[in-house]
């Protein structure tokens, strides 16, 4: 869930448009997120900062079948009380997709490849800034450097019942071992990963259009030398949506997501991992000025998990806008965020973020 719930929102179109990554694009962009924090020594971090490169690339392959590659170069730095500058730097997994869309584009079937381009083997000091990355309260663009590949398939299909759009979809990913610390040597092997989908939109009232999401995730067992290491809890999301016009030219959307993660099992030992549940509530306007497109947002992360550790809040608020420029979009954006840290019982630390940006999209959509 790091990648902004904004993303995830406008993704739903995917499942009433299977056909819609046929057209040809390119993307790149650069990304600047840095968070820190009011009590350095309670949260053993004084900041965090994230520099991300992201790539795209679709291209049509014919009339039915279309090509994908995305990824990321990024760089992560942790600033310790104690310890000083810690870092990781380097490609995360590649994805490479290979989709084909059924007559009429109702329904598509699409290969895929997470190619094992990231930093899979870490030291002790590269896992640490890995892993305050994936936080799941901070919201930064990656999750990982590298998880050590691996390939499936997924199929999705939408059709209209009446006035309303259903979409359904399936994929299964199988995962790659790979040895994760170098001072370990152990081969580790995440578990497989099904994700089942189903969507519903509709327009309600005059111009108000609906969507609701659910998401399901079933994680397989860990495995490290072949043996049973870890049984992830199963992941559930929700997510509604409401787009409606604003004026006689802007359009409104407001959103919110449930996401949530069953406690997790260590098997060699019974130990378990605390459950945990993200709340995601926001929305934003699409306002054209002049040639420009503006866009403000906001949105709120709430973060729990049932031993109380790690949790908070975050409050985010900024502008993107889609600047036009010869074939070209550029989209500038920003962001400032403020938070509270629960770091244990009683120890907590408020924080502080901001994000710079800028994507550049030539041709088709991301």
């Amino acid at each position: 869930m790091n990648r902004p719930a904004w993303l995830a929102v406008v993704a739903v179109v995917a499942l009433a448009s299977p056909a819609a990554s046929q057209s040809t694009g390119l993307g790149v962009g650069g990304l600047l997120q840095r968070y820190s924090f009011d009590d350095p020594e309670a949260a053993s971090v004084e900041s965090i900062t994230l520099t991300a490169l992201p790539f795209f690339g679709t291209a049509a392959l014919g009339s039915r079948v279309s090509l994908g590659v995305s990824g990321t170069w990024a760089r992560g730095e942790l600033e310790d009380p104690t310890r000083g500058t810690l870092e990781i730097q380097g490609l995360t997994d590649t994805q490479v997709s290979l989709t084909f869309a059924g007559r009429g584009g109702a329904t598509s079937v699409s290969a895929v490849a997470l190619l094992p381009t990231g930093v899979e083997t870490q030291s002790l000091s590269e896992s640490r800034v890995a892993g305050a990355v994936a936080s799941e309260l901070l919201p930064f663009a990656i999750s990982n450097w590298g998880t050590g590949g691996g390939a499936g398939l997924s199929m999705a299909t939408a059709h209209a019942v009446g006035s309303v759009g259903v979409g359904l979809s399936a994929s299964y990913i199988v995962r790659r071992e790979f040895s994760p610390l170098e001072t370990e040597t152990f081969a580790y092997r995440p578990g497989n990963v099904l994700r089942l989908v189903a969507a519903l939109d509709g327009t309600l009232g005059a111009a108000t259009k609906g969507t609701l999401r659910f998401s399901y995730y079933h994680h397989e067992d860990d495995l490290a030398d072949d043996a049973n290491l870890f049984r992830s809890g199963n992941r559930l999301e929700l997510l509604g949506s409401l787009g409606f016009p604003v004026g006689a030219r802007s359009t409104g959307l407001v959103y919110g997501i449930f996401h949530t993660r069953q406690r997790g099992t260590f098997l060699s030992d019974d130990g378990t991992l605390a459950s945990q549940d993200l709340i995601l509530a926001g929305g934003g306007l699409r306002s054209p000025v002049g040639g420009i497109l503006l866009q403000p947002r906001i949105e709120g992360r709430l973060f729990r998990r049932d031993d109380g550790v790690e949790q908070g809040y975050d409050l985010g608020i900024g502008l993107d806008a889609e600047v036009p420029v010869g074939t070209t979009i550029w989209v500038p954006s920003v962001r400032a965020h403020l938070g509270n840290l629960e770091v244990r019982e009683a120890v907590e630390t408020g924080f502080n973020g901001v994000e710079i940006g800028l994507a550049l999209r030539f041709g088709g959509t991301p």
